[in-house]
């Protein structure tokens, strides 16, 4: 919970810069490059290590933002990061800031599940169909799993939408058992 909260705080403070700067985008890209590099279980554990002396930390947070070409801003945020011991945040500050952008550009994410890849037709139809629904801007990941037999399941902001053969299958089963 408190990293929820910490990285909501961090997120937050990055995200009012971005848009000063207009760079919502581009520095919520660079953020989540350096949460996914710095996430490596090896260099976490270096960066973390209570035995790493607080310049050297610096030094090597420094760059790690350098090789990954970071802008100034983000380098800048890095090395803030890594001065009040919030390395290890990085993961839920980057999540937050995503959460915090996509509020604020009125867009949501969804995961929908297909039986089979879907066409691009089928894909528009059910992004379609979410967005008269939640009246956002969807951003949908596929995700294929042959186990639903046809049809589509979409997770949208903690509510799921199943209209797979696979749970049709199990309703009539249950009907047809009472």
């Amino acid at each position: 919970m408190i990293a929820t909260k910490v990285g909501r705080r961090y997120a937050l403070a990055l995200l009012e810069l971005a848009a000063e700067q207009n760079q919502l985008e581009p520095w919520g890209a660079e953020l989540e490059r350096l949460a996914q590099t710095v996430s490596s279980p090896d260099l976490m554990a270096r960066l973390t290590s209570p035995q790493l002396p607080d310049r050297q930390r610096l030094e090597a947070m420094t760059l790690v933002a350098e090789r990954l070409r970071l802008s100034f801003p983000l380098r800048s945020f890095a090395v803030v990061v890594a001065r009040h011991g919030r390395i290890a945040d990085l993961g839920a500050i980057a999540q937050a800031y995503q959460d915090l952008l996509d509020q604020r550009l009125g867009r949501a994410r969804a995961s929908l599940t297909f039986a089979a890849p879907p066409s691009d037709a089928d894909r528009a139809a059910v992004v379609q169909a979410l967005e008269r629904l939640s009246g956002k801007k969807i951003i949908a990941a596929i995700k294929v799993d042959p186990a639903l037999l046809g049809g589509v399941v979409a997770e949208l902001q903690g509510r799921t939408y199943d209209a797979s053969v696979a749970t049709q299958l199990a309703i009539m089963e249950r009907q047809l058992s009472r």
